[in-house]
């Protein structure tokens, strides 16, 4: 059986402001419903040349006591400096965000949370 990566659905307590951090990261939005929406429903694609995978961002709906934080890795793919690139791009877009950092393991990282908790790890 084969599967194919989709994407991630993150459960908001305040969609409207997790969607506006992921549209100040760059992430290209495809969707958004009106923030009063009963489930509000957002969604971003994570590649610019597809419209796979993506993230989606719901409501959380009264009574769901699920406390998730999730890690999502995003690879440059390029030379280093494109980190020190990312972190002015984010702060001039009003995103607080740690300075990149030379990680433990040797290469170089950046580490930001969103609005839900979830950490975003730039490497």
């Amino acid at each position: 059986m084969n599967f194919k990566f989709s994407g991630i659905n993150i459960q908001s307590d305040r969609p409207a402001d997790t969607f506006a951090f992921y549209m100040k990261l760059g992430f290209r939005a495809l969707e958004e419903c009106a923030p009063d929406d009963k489930w509000y429903g957002a969604e971003f694609a994570l590649q610019d040349d597809s419209d796979e995978p993506k993230i989606w961002i719901w409501r959380r709906q009264p009574g769901d006591d699920m406390v998730v934080q999730n890690l999502f890795v995003f690879r440059s793919g390029e030379k280093e400096d494109r980190l020190d690139e990312l972190y002015t791009q984010f702060t001039q877009a009003g995103v607080s965000c740690p300075k990149p950092e030379t990680a433990v393991w040797g290469g170089r990282e950046m580490m930001l949370t969103d609005p839900d908790g979830n950490r975003l790890l730039f490497l």
